[in-house]
Order: structure tokens, then sequence, then C-alpha cells
């Protein structure tokens, strides 16, 4: 079975959606051209005389900004690979876009999902060791192998108070920690990752203070902040290591843990 980042595609809608941006920037611009004209024909009644809902008050430029920062989100969604990328990752993409994104061109698109297609694999990797390097250390159960995940871990200010009662996972740093975990996992799984559907279901049970359990993980979650995480699927896990070990002998990561 291929890799994952192997399994990504460039599908035919990102063609669809350049013809779209380019219509949907003439048809704008023809939009525009009447609503002078409309200005021009009401001129001779006063100044100020077109009302508010008839005007373009966003330059073109502006406009055509907003849309193509929309289209590069969609054309990640579309292809995959924001699957494929953890939290940094994410946000590296997000700081692209601004304050003005690349134009949406066919140049620019292929140049774009071609590199990202060669690095893809290596993004992968690094995800994962970005997600698991955070696990902390003093912990008996993630202190066995430095450079491997063990079958249960331990990761600490996961959990807080819930609204009403109980428990529930920590909001910002506990949920998107979890939510990356929950990705790698489904990505080598072959699976379609729902972004904080694992949250939203130990949420359920954490509410009534149960333990969680579905087919890939047990978790139990405690009034400490700790939240303990048990793997099921140990074919998973042994994937896992093994993209972190090929992460590391890539020597991407040399002398960062020491």
């Amino acid at each position: 079975m291929p890799a994952p980042w192997q399994q990504v595609a460039l599908p035919v809608t990102l063609t669809d959606m350049l013809n779209g941006r380019n219509k949907a920037i003439e048809l704008h611009q023809q939009a525009r051209r009447i609503g002078g004209l409309v200005n021009e024909t009401l001129k001779p009644f006063g100044d100020y005389m077109m009302p508010n809902g008839m005007q373009f008050g966003e330059c073109e430029e502006r406009a055509i900004w907003e849309l193509d920062t929309k289209l590069w989100r969609r054309a990640f969604d579309l292809t995959g690979f924001k699957q494929l990328m953890d939290a940094e990752a994410v946000a590296e993409f997000e700081r692209s876009l601004s304050p003005h994104p690349p134009e949406f061109t066919e140049a620019n698109i292929r140049s774009t999902f071609v590199d990202l297609q060669l690095k893809a694999g290596h993004m992968f990797r690094r995800g994962i060791v970005n997600v698991f390097r955070r696990l902390a250390d003093k912990y008996k159960t993630n202190a066995a192998e430095p450079f491997k995940v063990g079958r249960k871990v331990v990761m600490s200010y996961m959990v807080d108070s819930g609204f009403q009662k109980g428990l529930r996972i920590r909001i910002s740093y506990g949920s998107e920690h979890l939510n990356d975990i929950d990705r790698v996992i489904k990505t080598l799984d072959s699976k379609e990752f729902k972004p904080r559907s694992l949250e939203s279901d130990m949420n359920a049970a954490f509410t009534n203070t149960d333990p969680f359990e579905d087919d890939y993980y047990r978790a139990r979650a405690f009034k400490n902040g700790n939240l303990h995480l048990e793997f099921k699927r140990l074919d998973l896990l042994e994937k896992l290591n093994e993209q972190i070990a090929e992460f590391y002998s890539e020597g991407a990561l040399a002398g960062r843990r020491t």
C-alpha cells in the first residue's frame, strides 16, 4: 500500500476553481463598471444619490486577495494535504496567505502542489515528531524509549474541569494536541480524518467521569490535568515509530535531543 502522501492527487476540480475564479473576477469587473454607470445616471439629480446597497465599497484588488485566500484554503482541503499537516504546518500555510496571498493562477497552483508533493513525506514525518515529542519525559510510561512512542502515554495539561460537571479536554493546547494525534493515526490507517471528533467523543465520556474507548484508543482523564492515553492498534503504532525513525535518520533533528 502506498504511503499516505503518495496517495495525494491534484483533483480536476482545481481547474474548475481556477476557471471559476477568473469568471468571477470578470463578472465583478463588469458589475463595477455598471455601478459606475448607475452613479453617473443619478449624478444630475444631486451628489451622493447612489444608495449604499448599490455601491462597491471594497477596492477590486482587496476583493481579489480575499477571493484568492479562500481558494487556496479550499484547494488544500481538496488535495488532502491538510490531513498531512500538523498545527505548525497549518500555521505556516496561513502566514503565507497574509497580508496578500499568492495569486491563484495555474502556474502558482502547479508549482505549489508539485513542491508539496515532493515534500509531503518529510512534512508528515516532521508533523509526527512535533506532535509526539511534546510528551512529558518525566512519566515512566513515556521514558522507556526516547525515540519511540509506547503503547501507553501520559500527557500533562490536557484536561480541565467541565463547564457544568466532570472533566473535559483543555481548550486550545489540549484540543490541538489531541486533534493532531488523531490526524496522524487516521492518516496512517488511510482513513478520513474528522477534525475535533475525538475531542468531542472524549468530552462526552469525561463529563460523566467515565473512561473513553473506541477502535483506536483507550483514555482516562484526571483532575490533575493528565490524560492517560493507550493506543489499541499496535500495527499503527509500529507504522508511527517507523516514520519517527525515518525522520531522525534523515538528520532533520540532529543535535536537537541531547
